[in-house]
């Protein structure tokens, strides 16, 4: 069966995978009859022993770890290297499964040079950061063996999935801000209410020792400001009508695509605006005085919330990301610049103190068109 699966010879490798007790033998070395096609590159062989599903495992594991996916990048498989790996990758094979070295199947492929291979595994999920049992990266295999081409590509691919995890993680950082920023508000309004409660129990003992009766509104603030912008200048109101919540609209009000509302109420008061820039947006709180960084024993960052006091995971980020991300306002930007100020060419600028007698280059005034443009102290 093994001298069938190296000559490739079909038909007796299916009747014989047909009278065979033991479709599952293994030779000397504990390669099954996969692993001796795999080795030498035969597809067809390969696809004959696959269709049988109940005999033969596309992961199945000789005594030193190798299975038919690392078998299939080796010198003697080529050229069909390729097709055979694309076929075992479709019927299962694991492409970060380790041999008993800790050699994975981008590891064997940058050894051997197998530009092709190497694509399709990184492309797949391949863990190009894995080491075997000496440290070594499959990277570091490629420059070992001199395999140039390789080694760029892998290089590209490990700093291209480093910027995704960074990218990811200061997602994750900006959603964790952005909760913060939101209890943080919430924990304010809690303390504003309490304090507001504690005023009205001061204030209620004090009138019943005072022998004086409070009677409070049952409105809220909301309420109490709607029905004080219907009273007229007398006291009494202008249209209780509009002041009631389940009255219909009036006509002029009503929107003419039934299915569609209208886009903004002109029953109520409009704002006015002051000046022809954009209204200033509210101040961000600051974060510091409720929110504390701090680091495991094992180097793990934590932040600790004032109004919780429990540790809670952030992001594994470096310290000053950490503390840029959550504290914006502790770093201030070092340029300064008026909201009118655009760039422009140095091309473009006229020229200060040059002589028409000297050919210098413009990038010699860049200095002083700085100097008059941007703001002094802030740069």
């Amino acid at each position: 069966m093994f001298h069938a699966a190296m000559c490739g010879d079909r038909e007796w490798l299916i009747l014989s995978l047909k009278r065979a007790r033991e479709p599952l033998q293994t030779d000397k070395q504990g390669l099954t009859v996969l692993h001796i096609a795999a080795l030498h590159g035969h597809l067809d062989c390969m696809e004959v022993l696959l269709e049988a599903r109940d005999y033969m495992d596309v992961n199945a594991s000789c005594p030193h770890g190798r299975r038919p996916l690392h078998m299939v990048l080796a010198d003697q498989s080529k050229p069909n290297s390729h097709t055979c790996l694309n076929y075992l990758l479709e019927h299962g094979a694991q492409p970060n499964v380790t041999t008993d070295k800790g050699l994975t199947p981008l590891h064997l492929a940058a050894t051997e040079g197998l530009r092709d291979c190497t694509e399709t595994l990184v492309r797949i999920g391949a863990d190009t950061t894995a080491r075997d049992i000496r440290g070594h990266t499959p990277l570091d295999l490629a420059r070992i063996w001199g395999h140039r081409a390789i080694a760029r590509f892998l290089r590209d691919a490990m700093w291209q999935k480093d910027k995704q995890q960074e990218m990811e993680k200061r997602k994750q950082l900006h959603n964790l801000r952005q909760d913060l920023v939101m209890m943080h508000t919430m924990a304010k309004i809690r303390e504003k209410m309490a304090s507001i409660t504690v005023n009205k129990q001061r204030l209620s003992e004090w009138a019943k020792r005072k022998g004086c009766t409070l009677e409070w509104a049952p409105m809220n603030v909301k309420q109490r400001s709607r029905h004080l912008h219907c009273l007229s200048q007398t006291g009494k109101p202008k249209n209780l009508k509009k002041c009631h919540p389940g009255t219909p609209k009036e006509k002029w009000n009503i929107s003419p695509i039934p299915s569609k509302p209208p886009p903004g109420s002109i029953s109520q008061s409009q704002g006015v605006r002051m000046g022809t820039l954009p209204d200033e947006l509210p101040p961000e709180p600051d974060l510091r005085n409720s929110v504390m960084l701090g680091c495991w024993r094992d180097g793990c960052p934590y932040y600790t919330a004032s109004w919780d006091g429990t540790p809670q995971p952030v992001p594994d980020l470096p310290l000053d990301i950490l503390l840029r991300g959550l504290f914006p306002l502790a770093f201030p930007s070092r340029l300064d610049s008026p909201h009118h100020f655009k760039s422009s060419s140095v091309l473009d600028l006229p020229r200060l103190g040059r002589s028409s007698r000297l050919k210098s280059s413009p990038w010699t005034e860049v200095a002083m068109h700085l100097a008059e443009e941007l703001q002094p102290g802030h740069y």
